[in-house]
């Protein structure tokens, strides 16, 4: 039993991994691009998660169902790139920009399609809710089946010391799943950095790392007054020739944290003044990757390469999310899950019934045989029947006509998808073979009873093989 799993797509250096970790899941695989994420992630998850270091377009969910031995996946989390739909990016444009990464989010509706979830979660930038794929991908969910929920909230009201809003959507195949809602109470900069030793003093090679300026940036630094300050307060003379100019905006650029607030948004720009509010609150210094790091909730011994330039490192820590956040929106998914799930609520009998008529909202290749079935004039099929022991995927009870949609590796089918993964071959081998043996004793059970069946392998359904399928199928149902 692997307990509670999740699967988390553009993982980046790990916080929503470390926020479902805390929360109490286990997370079997993260899936990231870039190589310096990649390389964070690896330090602090590689002991229990597979991590898929390439493009998620190239990544085969089969990959993923072998690691999920046989149970269903509890949880798909996923932020994808957002950098297209980001207010600072889009500035003054009303349509996000022209970024080929907008289209990825197209790929956590593919893994929740193809390895069908019980629950899922995404999150990312509030105006993402606003374009067209996102509203898209929303509708394709919905008719998976998924009871769905998605809201703009403020990560400050979740125990993160920062100001932050952020696009959450959930969804649970179980049923009404919502949202949880964020309390009062807000944690300061003060609670979180106040008490870190000096970077001159540290062991911690993270909080060593901030940037020096020269001697006009660093007197202007040392001149804007504690605890808020910024440079609307400094004196002309010390102002930027840029910032001297009428109309400029981003009046936040070399200013300092407050004490007793909230931080401003942790962006990829937290190590550079002239990117936003990151002036220690009374050190003569910007924000070190440690302190930033903290106001995004990363535990303090969270490890990040220092090989990287600085740009790169501030770069990953701004892009993720924050780990608190996530370990509480994940704690919420988890007792959704619990209801069900927990052996006090519901006898196994009665999970089981629950966990069937979850399959039955259909795989991406048994809803392609439903479709096909429709148009070749044999719809009126059910998906459970009370006539049978075993649970065909589809059944005909007045004709005694019942179809099996079965998947390669999990079957067993001698064709390329049912090849066995070379490493722990005993377990694998030992897996299919007990899965085959039932798959013969329901085949059995069914002929004992007077009914015909039909077995379609996942690597059938192609559009290439869909004029042999039809008479396949044609000919099954006619006899």
């Amino acid at each position: 039993m692997l307990g509670y799993t999740a699967v988390d797509l553009f993982c980046g250096c790990g916080g929503m991994t470390e926020g479902l970790r805390q929360a109490g899941f286990h997370v079997i695989a993260g899936i990231e691009l870039d190589d310096n994420a990649a390389s964070a992630y690896k330090m602090n998850h590689e002991d229990s998660t597979v991590l898929f270091h390439e493009n998620i377009l190239d990544v085969n969910t089969d990959d993923i169902a072998k690691l999920l031995k046989g149970e269903p996946l509890s949880l798909l989390a996923a932020c994808p790139p957002c950098q297209g739909f980001s207010s600072l990016r889009r500035k003054n444009k009303k349509g996000a920009v022209n970024d080929p990464r907008n289209k990825l989010i197209h790929q956590f509706y593919r893994f929740a399609d193809e390895l069908r979830p019980i629950t899922i979660m995404l999150e990312n930038v509030p105006a993402l809710s606003e374009y067209d794929d996102f509203k898209e991908v929303v509708k394709k969910l919905a008719g998976l089946g998924y009871s769905l929920d998605h809201q703009i909230v403020n990560v400050e009201r979740y125990g993160v010391p920062q100001r932050r809003k952020r696009l959450v959507l959930l969804g649970s195949l179980l049923g009404n799943i919502q949202i949880k809602q964020g309390s009062n109470t807000l944690v300061t900069v003060r609670a979180t950095i106040e008490n870190l030793e000096s970077p001159e003093d540290t062991s911690d090679p993270i909080h060593k790392i901030y940037p020096t300026h020269k001697e006009k940036i660093q007197r202007q630094i040392e001149i804007t007054p504690h605890d808020g300050g910024s440079r609307s307060d400094l004196p002309e003379d010390y102002l930027l020739e840029c910032h001297k100019k009428p109309g400029i905006g981003f009046k936040d650029v070399y200013g300092r944290l407050r004490w007793d607030s909230v931080s401003s948004t942790i962006t990829g720009g937290c190590l550079n003044p002239s990117k936003g509010r990151f002036l220690h609150p009374v050190a003569n210094r910007t924000l070190t990757a440690r302190e930033a790091a903290l106001l995004q909730t990363f535990p303090s011994n969270y490890r990040f390469p220092i090989d990287i330039r600085r740009s790169a490192l501030a770069l990953m820590i701004g892009n993720a999310l924050p780990p608190e956040f996530c370990r509480q929106q994940a704690q919420s998914v988890k007792e959704h899950l619990d209801v069900i799930f927990m052996p006090d609520i519901f006898d196994k009998e009665k999970r089981s019934q629950i966990m069937r008529s979850v399959k039955n909202k259909g795989t991406k290749q048994e809803l392609i045989i439903r479709e096909l079935l429709c148009s070749l004039g044999f719809g009126q099929y059910r998906l459970s029947t009370s006539q049978l022991r075993c649970a065909p995927d589809i059944v005909y009870p007045g004709r005694k006509k019942a179809i099996f949609v079965n998947g390669c590796f999990w079957h067993g089918h001698d064709c390329q998808r049912g090849t066995l993964p070379s490493s722990n071959r005993e377990f694998w081998e030992e897996k299919i073979s007990n899965n085959k043996q039932r798959d013969n004793i329901n085949y059995q059970e069914i002929e004992s009873q007077g009914w015909s069946f039909l077995v379609i392998w996942q690597c059938e359904i192609k559009r290439k093989n869909m004029t042999n399928l039809e008479e396949r199928i044609i000919i099954f149902m006619q006899s």
